[in-house]
């Protein structure tokens, strides 16, 4: 059942929303610059050397990015046989300094989510404990590929032989391990690709090809995620991003978080808007009133604050 807010006082414009808005498709442009190069008709490959290293789960395949995301730096260090110091360094010092920030106002996978969620209009919720089930998912991919890719590092360093074993039954993952996880990859590089493909052939016989056979599964099980997107806002930011679940162990005690006001917050039963709008259904009243980060899932998107009628949530002081 969609959210009700008809308790809600009007408050004008909607400035924080539009001002995220405009942040975040400013941000999917400067990000994909190669959008602006198609745009344009000219080369901002200058650029390039400035946008490698970006704060989010993207895709080192497309050809709409600049390089990979922080996480698939990770895993690809760890391959080559070393720790990640430098960028375990900097998803920490992101998640301490300034939350998930980025998640909620500039990553393009995020803007997308927020597009597809306004084609309904609604905030669906799951209950209490399918949404905390559901919120593992992401935790668990993330040990999954740390256990998967440890080894395959170690044997780099230690045992070619058994490096170039494991590396073939690992197949994809050995080659882009957070690929078939990423949503960027989907939306610029798998999506494209298929529809491509069937637009050429004039057929989709190919799509169930034993060569093409992770590949298709990918393509549908995406196809169903988008579909929930459009129902229950952020679903894949919630549920399975390996990225959100990296950063939230260090968010959920970011300097950077929002708190109520005890003198103007009635609490959940007079009003509970605030917990009603959250796209990441975020237990807001049940945490105290000094900060709340939802455990590290708060992508600081500001809703809460904006459709607060007692305005009642604030910035917390860091210190």
């Amino acid at each position: 059942m969609s959210t009700s807010l008809s308790t809600e006082k009007s408050k004008g414009l909607p400035v924080i929303k539009i001002s995220r808005t405009v942040i975040q498709f400013l941000s999917f442009f400067l990000v994909n610059y190669a959008i602006l190069e198609f745009i344009f008709k000219t080369d901002f490959s200058a650029i390039q050397d400035f946008l490698r290293v970006l704060p989010f789960l993207h895709s080192a395949d497309s050809a709409w990015t600049a390089g990979a995301g922080l996480l698939e730096y990770v895993f690809h260090t760890i391959i080559d046989g070393k720790v990640p110091y430098l960028f375990l360094g900097l998803i920490g010092a992101f998640g301490l300094f300034t939350g998930r920030i980025f998640c909620g106002w500039m990553c393009p996978t995020g803007f997308i989510q927020d597009l597809l969620a306004g084609i309904a209009n609604e905030n669906n919720r799951f209950s209490l404990n399918t949404d905390r089930a559901l919120k593992k998912v992401k935790g668990f991919v993330l040990v999954v590929l740390f256990v998967l890719l440890i080894p395959l590092g170690y044997y780099y360093t230690n045992n070619p032989k058994n490096y170039s074993d494991y590396s073939k039954a690992l197949g994809l993952f050995a080659i882009n391990p957070v690929g078939p996880f990423s949503f960027s990859e989907f939306f610029f590089v798998t999506f494209p690709d298929i529809i491509q493909s069937i637009v050429d052939n004039a057929a989709v016989d190919q799509l169930f090809t034993p060569e093409n056979r992770v590949r298709t599964i990918i393509f549908f099980v995406y196809l169903i995620i988008l579909g929930f997107s459009i129902y229950y806002p952020r679903f894949y930011c919630k549920y399975l991003c390996p990225y959100g679940a990296a950063i939230k162990q260090v968010s959920k005690y970011s300097f950077l978080k929002l708190k109520r006001l005890p003198t103007r917050c009635p609490g959940r039963k007079e009003c509970g808007i605030c917990e009603q709008v959250c796209p990441m259904q975020v237990r807001i009243l049940d945490e105290g009133f000094d900060g709340f980060t939802g455990n590290g899932e708060c992508i600081l998107c500001l809703e809460c604050m904006e459709h607060c009628p007692h305005d009642a949530i604030k910035f917390a002081k860091p210190f």
